[in-house]
């Protein structure tokens, strides 16, 4: 288990052993003296992640599986020679993102986050960073800032973009105003402020982010407390590889959150609720409450997940159609002002029906599938390579088609990729982030990669983005290894 006292680690530039960084990081510093006249006093860097498996489940408060990727967000700061409360920040990508300034307005506001339906706006999750650490220090007079960002997590691809650009954000505010925080301080602070962006953030992005470890899934679970415990992947001969399809769907989350993911967060709730007043006369805040009085017990265990993914068929007898406001009204014994208040008034959401019987199957058996892949990688008993491969492949499979049949939150896209990678030689393969868009994850073997990734192109890419040259699909198909978390880069100038 990953110490929840230990601290984000602050290395030397020239200690990094990854070319591709230290390339980016020399480039951002030499890009940051141009554009400011100054050189940083540091750069922060958070990764983005993908989840193998556990999808839609940890805002329900129930463990996932994630593992950081070498895709990351960097920020350069100077802090050192500014005056005053400004922030400037800016986008190596300057055409595309305007460089956008503000000021500290008291520590009671801080900054103004404005969230437009429909607009994503890029400065948000910077500011949203920001806005998290100093309302925690509650300071009055924070420093100013000169910032400099370039992002290599693909936007809209369900690989935390957004995640680990307010962790970075955080990360850099932080150790500009001299203030050292855990690990689990950063992630819990992240976690929240996301929120200010209109996104009810589960918790899993922003853990990955900050926790990971080289060589190392992460078992993230929530409840009782955040707890981020670095997991070995089984050894096989040939290794276990994953590797990363984006189908090129993009996928805003904050965009398209009032129909997609914020309405899902509201349905699971609704569920603990509808389940915590028939088993318990309880009222329950997420589905993980209503396992844990189930249980008599914060451990979750897989019996108890598979009882209550019966009870809920019991329930709700498969209602695929799912309730309207009055059929809520009436099933929960709540006004819809009291549905509205209590439920949905926190974050924008639009629906015609809420799908309870859905979510909740999801939630219990997807939760489920997380334990048994966990318990998988952590057996010690001496299980062939073949039985490992398949094992974890077809709890992939299942969390698939959970993900479209059961949490709707597929795409035709993906459900066409996903078949052409099981089609190419994956053991198992699975959207991967929120969903409606982004990519995909295949367990695959080690010596099939290259055959693997070929057929992938052929079937998937060269037929629906034939203009793709070679370094677009490395970026689009590539190989992924567990890979390290966030950290601070000082000493900038000594190479």
């Amino acid at each position: 288990m990953a110490e929840s006292n230990e601290f984000v680690p602050i290395l030397s530039l020239n200690s990094i052993d990854q070319p591709t960084l230290l390339k980016r990081c020399k480039t951002l510093i030499e890009k940051f003296i141009s554009l400011y006249n100054s050189p940083p006093d540091f750069i922060a860097r958070a990764p983005g992640r993908v989840n193998l498996i556990g999808e839609h489940i940890d805002y329900a408060g129930f463990g996932v599986l994630p593992m950081a990727i070498s895709n990351d967000v960097i920020i350069a700061i100077n802090f050192s020679n500014k005056k005053g409360t400004n922030v400037r920040l800016s986008n190596i990508l300057d055409e595309k993102y305007m460089q956008r300034c503000w000021d500290f307005e008291g520590k009671d506001k801080i900054v103004e986050i404005i969230v437009e339906d429909g607009v994503s706006e890029w400065s948000n999750y910077f500011k949203c960073g920001y806005k998290g650490i100093l309302r925690h220090l509650g300071i009055d007079n924070p420093v100013g800032m000169d910032c400099l960002v370039d992002g290599i997590v693909p936007i809209g691809a369900g690989l935390s973009s957004s995640s680990s650009f307010v962790c970075c954000a955080a990360l850099a505010t932080s150790l500009a105003n001299n203030a050292i925080l855990t690990k689990k301080q950063i992630t819990e602070i992240s976690i929240e402020c996301e929120r200010f962006a209109g996104m009810n953030s589960g918790g899993m992005d922003q853990t990955a982010s900050i926790f990971s470890q080289s060589g190392h899934a992460l078992y993230v679970e929530f409840l009782p407390t955040l707890n981020a415990t670095p997991t070995k992947l089984p050894s096989t001969n040939p290794s276990i590889t994953f590797v990363v399809s984006n189908s090129l769907v993009k996928a805003d989350k904050v965009v398209t959150a009032p129909i997609h993911y914020n309405l899902r967060v509201v349905e699971t709730k609704l569920a603990a609720y509808h389940l915590g007043q028939l088993l318990f006369g309880e009222d329950c805040k997420n589905l993980k409450h209503v396992c844990d009085l189930y249980s008599k017990s914060t451990k979750v265990t897989i019996d108890n997940l598979e009882k209550l993914s019966e009870y809920v068929n019991q329930v709700y007898d498969k209602k695929q159609v799912g309730y309207t406001l009055e059929e809520l009204s009436n099933m929960l014994k709540l006004s819809s002002t009291e549905i509205y208040d209590r439920f949905i008034a926190q974050f924008p959401v639009r629906a015609e029906r809420f799908h309870l019987y859905k979510r909740s199957k999801h939630v219990f058996e997807e939760s489920c599938r997380v334990l048994k892949f966990y318990e998988f990688c952590t057996s010690d008993s001496n299980i062939n390579n073949v039985e490992v491969f398949k094992s974890l492949g077809n709890l992939m499979n299942q969390s698939h088609q959970s993900c479209k049949e059961l949490f709707d939150c597929s795409c035709d896209e993906l459900n066409e990729l996903v078949r052409i990678c099981l089609d190419g030689g994956a053991f198992g393969s699975r959207l991967t982030g929120a969903g409606w868009g982004g990519c995909t994850v295949s367990l695959v073997s080690e010596d099939n990669v290259e055959n693997f990734i070929q057929h992938v192109i052929t079937n998937y890419y060269n037929l629906k983005f034939p203009n793709l040259s070679k370094s677009e699909l490395n970026d689009v198909i590539f190989v992924t290894k567990p890979s390290n978390g966030a950290m601070i880069l000082k000493d900038l100038l000594d190479n």
